[in-house]
């Protein structure tokens, strides 16, 4: 489960700390604060899905094709929260489709980087939780590309950054963090055409709460 080729994943530290490449310690690292990284096997798929996946661009039709094959089920989503150590912020996992209104954006969602575009509200340290505080759950699969990057804080290293990239086609990753913690989940600098599906469960509506970088 913890193995992983060279160059898909990586832990940066701000306070100095020499980076660590190794899953295993990664996930060992970070378990306390609730966040865990799991290669993905994309090749698994089946070769209609894996043909839109090398698409650098999709229709809607085909976006939905490729979002709904990955999504996981409640079952599935609670495993992966179990899996880096967290309970969920709702009992059970709350709504499966919840809307950000903030943003006016419903999850599960599958973004697709594009050269240019403008991702820089991802780029602020904030909370998705609602007005008393309930947060939310996340969950990322990356099929595709790399350069996403997820920033949190560590007790006692302060800022950390989780680097990844998919460093095979057939091998991508699932990642999952606590979204009611400070947190970044970056796509500027990732490599355009990189596919990621995010679902957000808990509360069935939420804001994006700025906090101080």
């Amino acid at each position: 489960m913890d193995e992983t080729p060279a160059g898909g994943i990586r832990l940066e530290f701000a306070s100095g700390r020499p980076p660590v490449t190794t899953l295993a310690e990664i996930n060992e690292t970070l378990h306390p604060i609730g966040f865990g990284a799991w290669p993905l096997d994309v090749s698994a798929a089946p070769a209609a899905i894996r043909e839109l996946i090398a698409h650098p661009t999709l229709t809607d039709a085909e976006l939905a094709s490729v979002r709904d094959h990955f999504l996981l089920s409640r079952e599935r989503m609670l495993e992966t929260i179990e899996g880096a150590g967290r309970k969920p912020q709702v009992e059970g996992g709350g709504e499966m489709s919840t809307f950000d209104a903030t943003n006016g954006v419903t999850y599960p969602q599958l973004y697709i980087v594009e050269a240019g575009a403008d991702y820089t509200r991802f780029d602020h340290f904030h909370v998705n939780a609602t007005a008393d505080g309930a947060g939310l759950d996340e969950v990322m699969q990356i099929l595709c590309g790399g350069g996403i990057r997820v920033l949190q804080h560590l007790p006692g290293e302060g800022v950390f950054t989780v680097t990844l990239d998919c460093a095979s086609d057939g091998q991508g990753w699932i990642v999952t963090y606590d979204g009611g913690r400070p947190h970044i989940g970056s796509f500027t600098g990732a490599q355009p055409g990189t596919k990621i599906v995010v679902q957000a469960i808990g509360p069935p509506r939420w804001e994006v709460k700025y906090v101080e970088d």
